[in-house]
């Protein structure tokens, strides 16, 4: 295959969790995918690996949320909970419970990473994970000449049935 300089892509995405947009980020969204392997070896060829073996892939998707509003909040944190004063509806709070046994897996959401260089309909370069989730540990500080962002760290859980862990592209392709 020939090189081609129009495969060389920058720019940034817009982050979709459960279909709502988490606004800007600061810093750059990262994915990690990892894969842990097992390496054959047998005393006939020493310490040399004779196969590899996958084990298992994880995929972390980090989003440095720069709009810490109490609604993105509760969105990644699970088991937070949005309190409207009932005498007065601009006083608002986030409530945090410590969630312990918290099962992830059930409040797992489908997240999209969208090149924001294309328009919405244009699928094509979309990173999809259909089960993610944060276990709401994040990570922000109130500095003089920094802006507050909320760094979240969401991961990827296989789908059970198709055992899709991520999608790049179009995911409404079919085979």
């Amino acid at each position: 295959m020939a090189s081609d300089t129009k495969n060389v892509k920058l720019g940034v995405c817009s982050v979709l969790f459960d279909g709502v947009d988490l606004g800007y980020t600061k810093g750059g969204v990262e994915v990690a995918v990892s894969t842990e392997t097992h390496k054959v070896t047998v005393d006939q060829f020493g310490n040399t690996e004779i196969n590899e073996y996958v084990m298992g892939r994880t995929v972390k998707v980090t989003c440095p949320l720069a709009e810490t509003t109490l609604g993105n909040l509760v969105k990644v944190m699970p088991g937070a909970t949005l309190v409207t004063d009932g005498a007065d509806a601009t006083k608002k709070k986030v409530e945090v419970t410590n969630g312990v046994g918290r099962d992830l897996l059930s409040v797992a959401k489908t997240l999209v990473l969208h090149p924001v260089a294309l328009p919405a309909s244009d699928k094509s370069e979309d990173f999809t994970v259909p089960l993610a989730a944060t276990a709401g540990a994040m990570t922000f500080a109130y500095k003089l000449d920094e802006e507050r962002v909320f760094k979240v760290e969401f991961t990827g859980y296989p789908d059970p049935v198709s055992k899709v862990l991520f999608v790049v592209g179009d995911e409404t392709a079919t085979v």
